[in-house]
């Protein structure tokens, strides 16, 4: 017999390091779970930092099928914060 469970799709949205790119990647990640897809949210340690200060320790609020994760820069600290170049931020984050 068949099963007759359906898999979800699965989206990965990882946005540009950049000033102004995370909102609207953020924008189309919930539009997606809105349409029925699990969402993983992959930002940068220093990006994802940012997140949880700004929505709190739990930035999906609860919501089921949308996680949040981060990747290291490979920067030190004191780098990420003086780094302007977006090339660089760009290959760290990949």
């Amino acid at each position: 017999m068949g099963s007759k469970y359906v898999h979800k799709p699965h989206a990965v949205c990882v946005p540009t390091p950049a000033q102004g790119r995370i909102t609207p990647m953020m924008q189309l990640a919930k539009l997606l779970h809105a349409r029925g897809f699990h969402i993983t949210f992959v930002n940068n340690e220093y990006n994802h930092k940012r997140l949880l200060k700004s929505r709190g320790p739990d930035p999906s609020m609860g919501v089921h099928g949308f996680f949040f994760e981060s990747i290291p820069y490979g920067l030190l600290p004191i780098e990420i914060e003086a780094t302007q170049s977006i090339p660089e931020l760009c290959y760290y984050t990949m």
